[in-house]
């Protein structure tokens, strides 16, 4: 059901949950439990009171992790997922170590990632407005290349 839902209303206007049901021909009931579990989902919006629509795919600005790795599966040569996923997790694993270690990485042309130092400093707590000392501590930094800031901006 939750399938049917989502190809109609992906072809479609934002409807109402009565409407969705006559065109699909069932009890507006089993629609009303289906896009209840579509929008808790999130796979759906209500931009109207009780019109429903998709939400669109290009307004979304942030992937994920699961998405990343369906991508990188698609880009690379990897014959699964599973593959992609454990490249990647061995990937990030070395950059990591490398940056405990203290060592910088440097990819030419794409960016350097570095460890930078941040001192003790004092702030002030926004509830009581108190004054603080704020513990030094270690920031991962990363500055792109020239080949990437050219990529992004063209």
């Amino acid at each position: 059901m939750k399938e049917k839902i989502l190809k109609l209303l992906v072809k479609s206007e934002p409807l109402k949950t009565g409407d969705i049901a006559k065109i699909l021909k069932v009890d507006s009931k089993e629609v009303t439990k289906a896009l209840k579990a579509l929008k808790k989902e999130e796979k759906i919006i209500s931009p109207k009171r009780c019109f429903y629509t998709v939400e669109k795919v290009e307004e979304k600005l942030v992937v994920n992790k699961k998405e990343f790795i369906s991508l990188y599966k698609e880009k690379g040569t990897f014959k699964t997922k599973v593959e992609a996923e454990t490249n990647l997790n061995a990937f990030m694993d070395l950059i990591g170590e490398l940056l405990t270690s203290g060592k910088e990485v440097n990819f030419t042309g794409w960016g350097k990632f570095k460890v930078a130092e941040r001192e003790e400093r004092k702030g002030r707590n926004p509830q009581t407005g108190k004054e603080i000392t704020i513990a030094a501590k270690k920031l991962i930094k990363f500055k792109s290349g020239k080949k990437l800031d050219e990529k992004v901006n063209n």
